[in-house]
C-alpha cells in the first residue's frame, strides 16, 4: 500500500485522454511540486483531468496477464460470455484459480481506484489556493472563476465517489480515505472500515458534485462529470446497499476485523430499498427536467434492431448520463469479428445468454434446465422451436433464411447483441460450424468457442480484412435505462410491483416487445426485472455484479456454461453442430467468490491490520 496509494512528494504530469476538450492537452514534462500545479488554474485543471485516466476501460473484456490496461474480466467471468483467447485473466475466475497474489493480475481494481483516490484528494486539499482570474483581466481570456472552481470540486467529488464505488462492488468493506496521507504515515494504522460508513461515504460525495455541477453540460464541456452522473451513481449504489449480500446476509453477518468491529450489516434493513428507490426516481426527475432533456434512445426507430444498437454507438446521444472516451479502440471490434473478414472471433456469448432473449412477442422461451443442466425446459406458449429450420426471411430480415429455427422470431434485441450461425455480418454469413469458413478447423488459436459472437457494442461497419470503418468510441457507464430498472427493482422489493410497471414497460416498449402481463405477483416482477437487466443491460458490466448482490451466484456461476458444439458440422444445416454440449465448466465457491481477494501485498504492507475477505487468508 506505501507505494500504491498515496506516497506523493512531487508529481508528473503526462496527461491521459479523458474526454473530449482541450483541456486535456499534456503538460510539458517534468517534475513539479504540489505548490506550483496549483498556483496556476490550468496545470489545476490538467491535474483534474488526469484523474479521469483512471476511470475503468471497461471494454476490454480480452484482458490478459500482461494488460495493465485490464478492467474488465467481468464480463466473461460471469453467464454472459466466454473468451475463446487462452490468455484471458476470466479463466481464472471461472476456474476457481483467482487467489490473494494474482488477484491484481485479474483485475487491478485497488490500485487503479486507489490512484484515483489519490488524486482527488490532492485535488480538493488545494484547488482552493488556486489564484482566480477575474473578468477583465490581462493575464488570460478564459476565466477562472469561483462558480469553475465549484464546478471542478464537483468533478473530483464525483471521481472519488466513482472510485470507492469500484472498491466497494469488488472487495466490500475498504478503508476510507478522504485526505492526503502524511509520507510518515504508519501503514499499520490502515483499516478497513464497515461497509455501511462506505456506502455514506459514497452517497455523500454524490450529493456534494451534485450541489456544484450542472445536470447536463452539451457544451465546451461535454465528458466532464455532472449532476445527473452523481444522481446516477448515488441510485446505484443504494440499490447495491438495499440487496442480499451487502445487507444483512448470513454469510458476512460475524466478519470483524481485528479489534472485533463488525464490517458487515449484522441484520436485514428492508428500508434500504425505499431509499434506494426515492434514489433512482429523483435521478430520473432530475434527468428528465434537464436541458435538452435525457430520453431513451429512439432516433433508429422504427428499426427496433438498429436502435438497440446504436444506443452505445451514437455517441453523446440523449441516453448517455456518463462515459468514458477510448479514441478507436480497434481491438474490441476485432475480437468480435468473424475469422473470414481476419477477425478474431474471441467474444463468445454463452447458450445460457442467447436462451434468455425474448421471443418476438414478449414472451420467455426457456423457463429453465432439465437436471443434466443442457436440455431446455420449453415455454411452449411462447412459440418457441429448439429444431428445424426456417424456410423464409424473417423478422424484417434479420432472421436469414435457412437458419436454425431457435433463432427465429425472437426480440429485436437479440438480433442487436448475438451473431449466429448462419446471421450476415458484412456482406457475408458466420459459418461457425467446424468447417465452415469462421469454425474451428484450421482456425489456430482463436475461434469461435461457443457458435455465437457478440454483436452488442461492436461497430457493424468494421472489416478487420479491409482496414475500414473505425471510428471514434465510448465506453457508456451510465445511461438511462439501467436508472429505469434500478427505480423498478427498488420500488418492487419496497412497496411491490405496481409502481415497478411504467418503467419495466418504457424499456420493453423501447425494445419492440409487449408490455409485462398485469398481475404479476412480487416474486413475479423480481424474476421479470432480473431477466431484463440481464437482457438490455447484457455485455455492460452490470450481470457479474448483479448476481453476486442479489446472492445467486452460487446458482447461476457454479455450474458449466454450455455452446454449441463447435466441433461438428459440414453445413448450415447439419443437426450435429446445434447439439448442447458443454463449453466449459464454472467453479463459484460461496464461501469466498462473492469478493475478491485484497491483493496479498497490501494485507502484507499493513502487518495484516488490514484484514482479508473472508475464505481468502493463506493457509486457512
Amino acid at each position: 500500500m506505501r507505494t500504491r496509494i498515496l506516497k506523493f512528494t512531487t508529481i508528473l504530469l503526462i496527461v491521459a485522454l479523458a474526454s473530449c476538450n482541450d483541456y486535456l492537452d499534456k503538460l510539458p514534462e517534468g517534475d513539479l511540486t504540489v505548490e506550483e500545479v496549483f498556483q496556476d488554474y490550468k496545470k489545476a485543471e490538467k491535474f483534474l483531468a488526469n484523474t479521469y485516466m483512471h476511470i475503468p476501460a471497461e471494454i476490454n473484456f480480452m484482458c490478459g496477464t500482461g494488460d495493465t490496461w485490464a478492467r474488465n474480466p467481468f464480463t466473461a467471468g460471469c453467464d454472459e460470455m466466454e473468451i475463446a483467447y487462452g490468455g484471458a485473466v476470466s479463466h481464472l475466475l471461472n476456474s476457481g484459480a483467482l487467489n490473494a497474489d494474482n488477484s491484481y493480475n485479474v483485475a487491478p481494481v485497488w490500485n487503479e481506484c486507489y490512484m484515483g483516490i489519490r488524486k482527488a484528494n490532492i485535488f480538493l486539499a488545494n484547488i482552493d489556493n488556486t489564484p482566480l482570474i477575474a473578468a477583465g483581466s490581462s493575464a488570460s481570456t478564459d476565466l477562472f472563476t469561483e462558480e469553475r472552481r465549484n464546478q471542478w470540486k464537483g468533478e473530483a467529488y464525483f471521481l472519488r465517489a466513482l472510485a470507492y464505488f469500484q472498491l466497494i462492488r469488488t472487495y466490500g468493506p475498504v478503508p476510507i480515505i478522504d485526505y492526503v496521507l502524511p509520507t510518515d504515515l504508519d501503514y499499520a494504522t490502515i483499516k478497513r472500515s464497515p461497509l455501511e460508513n462506505c456506502i455514506q461515504f459514497v452517497i455523500d460525495d454524490c450529493d456534494r458534485a451534485a450541489s456544484l455541477s450542472k445536470i447536463r453540460y452539451t457544451d465546451g464541456n461535454l465528458g466532464r462529470a455532472t449532476a445527473g452522473a452523481a444522481l446516477a451513481l448515488k441510485s446505484r449504489m443504494l440499490l447495491y446497499a438495499a440487496s442480499p449480500i451487502y445487507n444483512g446476509h448470513d454469510y458476512y453477518k460475524d466478519f470483524k476485523d481485528r479489534d472485533g468491529v463488525n464490517l458487515f450489516p449484522t441484520s436485514n434493513d428492508p428500508s434500504k430499498w425505499s431509499k434506494a428507490a426515492t434514489a433512482a426516481m429523483e435521478c430520473i426527475t432530475a434527468l428528465e427536467s434537464a436541458s435538452p432533456a435525457h430520453k431513451l434512445y429512439e432516433s433508429r426507430l422504427p428499426d427496433y434492431v438498429k436502435n438497440y444498437r446504436d444506443i452505445l454507438l451514437d455517441r453523446f446521444n440523449d441516453e448517455w448520463i456518463f462515459w468514458r472516451n477510448l479514441d478507436r479502440y480497434d481491438h474490441f471490434d476485432n475480437c468480435a469479428t468473424i475469422l473470414s473478414l481476419r477477425g478474431f472471433s474471441i467474444l463468445n456469448p454463452t447458450q445460457e445468454m442467447v436462451d434468455s432473449y425474448h421471443m418476438a412477442n414478449g414472451t420467455v422461451p426457456i423457463t429453465g434446465y432439465e437436471s443434466d443442466e443442457k436440455t431446455p425446459i420449453i415455454n411452449n406458449a411462447s412459440g418457441y422451436k429448439e429444431s428445424g429450420y426456417t424456410t423464409a426471411e424473417g423478422d424484417n430480415g434479420w432472421t436469414p433464411a435457412g437458419v436454425r429455427s431457435m433463432y427465429a422470431n425472437r426480440e429485436p434485441r437479440f438480433y442487436a447483441s448475438i451473431n449466429f450461425a448462419g446471421q450476415k455480418w458484412q456482406g457475408t454469413t458466420c459459418d461457425f460450424w467446424y468447417t465452415g469458413k469462421d469454425g474451428r478447423k484450421g482456425a489456430g488459436s482463436d475461434y469461435c468457442k461457443t457458435g455465437y459472437l457478440i454483436a452488442k457494442v461492436v461497430n457493424p461497419n468494421v472489416n478487420p480484412a479491409a482496414g475500414r470503418g473505425y471510428e471514434q468510441r465510448c465506453w457508456v457507464l451510465f445511461r438511462l435505462a439501467e436508472i429505469y430498472l434500478n427505480y423498478a427493482e427498488a420500488i418492487n422489493e419496497a412497496e411491490g410491483p405496481t409502481k415497478a410497471y411504467t418503467y419495466i414497460n418504457k424499456i420493453r416498449s423501447r425494445a419492440g416487445i409487449a408490455n409485462l402481463p398485469t398481475g404479476l405477483s412480487q416474486t413475479q416482477m423480481r424474476e421479470a426485472i432480473r431477466r431484463e437487466r440481464k437482457i438490455e443491460l447484457a455485455f455492460e458490466n452490470h450481470r457479474y455484479f448483479d448476481v453476486r448482490r442479489w446472492g445467486i451466484a452460487e446458482t447461476t456461476e457454479n455450474r458449466p456454461i454450455h455452446c454449441m458444439n463447435i466441433m461438428a458440422g459440414t453445413h448450415l444445416q447439419d443437426n450435429a453442430f446445434y447439439e448442447r454440449v458443454v463449453c466449459e465448466p464454472r467453479v463459484f465457491d460461496k464461501t469466498k467468490h462473492y469478493w475478491f481477494p485484497i491483493p496479498q501485498d497490501e494485507i502484507n504492507e499493513t502487518e495484516r491490520v488490514l484484514v482479508q475477505n473472508p475464505g481468502w487468508t493463506k493457509n486457512e
